[in-house]
Parts: structure tokens; C-alpha cells; sequence
């Protein structure tokens, strides 16, 4: 990392200041639609690092002649239309939702995913694809444990070093992942591995 020069914005000295994150994780099969995990998560990475946050579960687009939402009577509704076969209409409201959430994830920095166990899966996983295909940072907390990750996981991102609470991008739980967040925000201390060269965040007030 000799040579590397960090930007940081306003008073915090860190590097994740100003830093974007797509939080993603399930939200149809999810009792809350994944609404508490990320307002509590959104809350500390703001607080602590000065991060801002992209929620699909509160979607940040304008627009009079869209609806992107997905949570709540929406999830209902769009729940119905399946059940009622009417497939077609299904197809378009979610052909809207997919393109609003992806656009989310790549106006992101990184994208953190939080994997609960015996899950359903599939939204979560097109965007996990999408942010590491980008070369995105793109970081995994998984309840009960990395154990508990689908062996795909395993040969998509990176996994070393293999250490206490982690394993590379795939987090134990959410100690590990801030432990490893302290590490990346210390202007301080060299870049932690693996892959710091993904760790590209954006000016934003330059946007």
C-alpha cells in the first residue's frame, strides 16, 4: 500500500467517511421485511464511520409514475397477483423493483449482506453477484456462523485470511464485521486483506 492516498470528507479523519453501502439481504421471505436489521445497522455505520446507506426496504428514488417499494402492502399485493396467476402483471411490477435495487447496488461503494439461516434466498444472491462482479467490496455476515454459508459463497468471494470471527468477506457475525470495519476506517494502519485494492469509495460531495 506505499504510495496510496486516502480522501476523507468534512471533520472525520476516517476512510469509510462518506462511503455509500447497499445493505442487502432477504426481505420476501423475511417476518419484518428486513426493515430491523437494516435501520439498526444504517444507524450505526452512520454514527460511527460517518457512512451513508442505500435500504431497498426505504428506496431513495423520486418518481410520480413508479412504484419501487417492495415491504408491506406491496409485498401483500405483489404476493396476491402470484396466487391470483396473474403473472404478467406480477412480471412488471417486479421487472421495476429488480431495476430500482440493482441501480442501488451500483451507485454503491460496497454492499454488505446480511444471511439469515434456513432463509430463501434469490434477490439476495443477484445482487452478491452483481457487487462482486463490480469489484465491490462485498461483505457477508451470516447468523450461527460462517459454517452456516452456502458452499457457492465459498468459491465466489474471498476467504482469506482465515482468522478469528472471519474468514476473508465472510463474516461470523456482527462483532467480526465492525472489528474488520475498524481496521478498514484507521487511516493509521495499512488496508487489512483481502483484495484492498476494491476498497475505491467515491467523493461524494463531488457527485
Amino acid at each position: 500500500m506505499e504510495g496510496r492516498r486516502y480522501l476523507w470528507i468534512g471533520d472525520k479523519m476516517g476512510r469509510l467517511d462518506g462511503c455509500v453501502a447497499y445493505l442487502c439481504g432477504p426481505i420476501d421471505h423475511a417476518d419484518d421485511d428486513g426493515v430491523g436489521w437494516r435501520r439498526v445497522l444504517s444507524a450505526q455505520l452512520a454514527e460511527k464511520y460517518g457512512m451513508k446507506v442505500l435500504d431497498p426496504t426505504d428506496k431513495p428514488f423520486k418518481s410520480h409514475t413508479h412504484n419501487f417499494e417492495e415491504i408491506g402492502d406491496e409485498k401483500v399485493n405483489a404476493l396476491r397477483l402470484r396466487d391470483e396467476k396473474k403473472f404478467d402483471v406480477l412480471a412488471s411490477k417486479m421487472r421495476e423493483i429488480v431495476r430500482a435495487d440493482l441501480r442501488c447496488v451500483d451507485l454503491s461503494d460496497i454492499l454488505i449482506a446480511y444471511i439469515p439461516k434456513d432463509t430463501h434466498l434469490c434477490g439476495t444472491i443477484h445482487e452478491i453477484v452483481v457487487a462482486s462482479e463490480s469489484k465491490k467490496p462485498t461483505l457477508l455476515v451470516v447468523e450461527g456462523g460462517r459454517e452456516n454459508a452456502s458452499n457457492w459463497f465459498w468459491g465466489m468471494l474471498p476467504t482469506s485470511p482465515d482468522e478469528d470471527g472471519r474468514s476473508g468477506w465472510i463474516f461470523d457475525g456482527w462483532d467480526a464485521f465492525f472489528t474488520y470495519m475498524d481496521e478498514i476506517d484507521n487511516v493509521e494502519q495499512e488496508f487489512p486483506e483481502p483484495k484492498a485494492s476494491r476498497w475505491v469509495i467515491l467523493d461524494v460531495g463531488s457527485r
